[in-house]
């Protein structure tokens, strides 16, 4: 889009409905009508929502818990999005820009600019209804979610304008029926690291707060950015509970013992790896740049073992009860690259390297909050990271120190040459095939059994079998495929290795 201003940015915007079908991901059991993705942290007053329809507002609000009539407990309600929302039918649709109509939009702002797009979007709104001349808005919908933006399918409707209303609106009008009740913005890009300045304002609003006080965070999808939220919640509820119990260890109230045990029932138990995939180093977050951040900082040991504990009790289950594991899922949008498309391979590259700076930020913010969080979190995150500069330049150039292809092992590369340029290799076809097979499956034997697993292995005994026929051959084959505009699959490509030198089949 050519404009500066983020207000005029909306003008050539698209709306596009934040729900599509199966948006909610979790189990029936705890659904609240009207919130999808709707869970709670087990132990945690800590809770998040995709974006709610109107009604799903106040069901939200009625499920959390306000305390008693003597001692209510305020509700703070962190709204993670940077892009502004309208309920047209009580439906939350958001801007979209028209180049880029499978990806939430993203603005850099000030905080007064992203309010003030509240504003804009309902005027933007009005005014396309006056133009229709009956009311009516043209929005688009996702038929549904996929990870790669690039396999989502999207869809153009017309629809008549019933009810119309800001998210603002919705805001002031929770703010007067539930009186404990504050509402943030944290503007945060979808997919993309948090900036320190975002992690401070949900540190800032809840430094001063009871552990008991009452957190719901929500983003579209109520996926990744919600996720982000409540990890910092649970780790800032966790300092803040762990500082009291000492407080009272050290004023007698309770014996020393007892603290000991309610630390490390509620704080320290670890859920055990139940499989040699679940010990992978990389799903345990051990990549490169990791490891060089517990080298360089002397708590972020300690910070990531408490960050890893939460992070996976935020996770989907088992371990949890959300919808991403933040380290995992680094790793396994990695094998997702090793399968796909090269035409669709850099979007998961942009995402691997985001998700993997959004861990490493993560780990930073353990790390100073086990330092401050103790004495409420006096200094802000972000003064703690300009005094360690040298953790920005760690990520930025070690973020991508990853295998981005696979090492083919060249002693069984070079035996499978040897067996298909030898004179009677047709005869020899059957342990040519296998050996291709074995060697795919020692080389992705450290992905899980799956899908993903099947299809890399396919997609690599493909691409070995071309690699080493022999010139004529694949030339013959190739013309073939070309023929036929077929994809170089391996069974076809087996097919068309034994018809060599024959005249060829009428299909491929």
């Amino acid at each position: 889009m050519s404009q500066s201003s983020p207000k005029d940015i909306l003008h050539e915007c698209r709306f596009k409905s934040d729900h599509f079908q199966n948006l909610h991901l979790l189990s029936k059991e705890g659904r609240i009508d009207g919130a999808p993705n709707f869970r709670q942290v087990k132990g945690f007053p800590v809770y998040g929502t995709a974006q709610p329809l109107i009604r799903g507002f106040e069901n939200v609000l009625d499920k959390v818990n306000h305390g008693s009539e003597t001692k209510a407990n305020k509700v703070i309600w962190f709204n993670m999005r940077k892009e502004p929302v309208i309920y047209i039918n009580k439906i939350p649709y958001a801007p979209r820009d028209p180049e880029r109509m499978h990806e939430n939009l993203s603005i850099e702002a000030s905080l007064e600019d992203y309010e003030a797009m509240e504003v804009s979007i309902m005027d933007l709104a009005k005014m396309r209804m006056e133009i229709s001349g009956d009311s009516t808005l043209k929005v688009h919908k996702d038929s549904g979610f996929t990870e790669n933006p690039l396999e989502r399918s999207d869809r153009l409707e017309s629809v008549k304008v019933k009810s119309l209303q800001g998210q603002r609106e919705i805001w002031s009008s929770l703010s007067d029926k539930y009186p404990h009740l504050r509402i943030l913005k944290i503007p945060i890009s979808e997919d993309q690291c948090p900036t320190e300045e975002s992690l401070d304002m949900i540190v800032d609003a809840l430094k001063g707060e009871p552990a008991a006080t009452q957190c719901v965070f929500s983003c579209q999808m109520g996926r990744g950015r919600t996720t982000i939220g409540m990890i910092l919640a649970c780790l800032i509820k966790e300092i803040q509970i762990r500082t009291e119990l000492k407080k009272l260890q050290e004023l007698h109230l309770v014996p020393e013992e007892t603290i000991a045990k309610l630390i490390a029932v509620h704080f320290e138990t670890k859920t055990k790896a139940k499989s040699t995939h679940e010990q992978d180093n990389l799903l345990r977050g051990k990549f490169d740049v990791i490891k060089e951040l517990l080298q360089k900082e002397s708590r972020a040991k300690e910070a990531k073992k408490s960050l890893d504990r939460i992070i996976d009790i935020c996770g989907p289950p088992p371990k949890g009860s959300g919808l991403q594991n933040l380290r995992e899922c680094i790793i396994e949008t990695k094998w997702k690259y090793d399968v796909a498309p090269e035409d669709k391979q850099i979007v998961w590259r942009e995402l691997i390297l985001n998700f993997m700076e959004r861990y490493f930020i993560l780990i930073c913010f353990a790390t100073y909050a086990l330092e401050f969080g103790p004495e409420g979190f006096q200094r802000s995150f972000k003064s703690w990271m300009d005094e360690r500069s040298y953790l920005r330049d760690m990520i930025a150039q070690g973020k991508d120190k990853l295998e981005w292809y696979r090492q083919v092992d060249p002693v069984k590369l070079n035996t499978l040459k040897e067996l298909i340029s030898a004179p009677n290799y047709k005869e020899n076809l059957g342990t040519l095939i296998q050996t291709i097979y074995e060697f795919a499956f020692v080389t992705y034997g450290d992905l899980p059994r799956g899908p993903i697993k099947n299809n890399s292995m396919r997609k690599l005994a493909a691409k070995t079998l071309l690699e080493i026929m022999p010139s004529e051959i694949h030339e013959e084959v190739q013309r073939k495929l070309d023929e036929h505009m077929s994809s170089p699959d391996f069974i076809t490509l087996i097919g068309l290795v034994s018809y060599h030198g024959k005249e060829g089949p009428q299909g491929v």
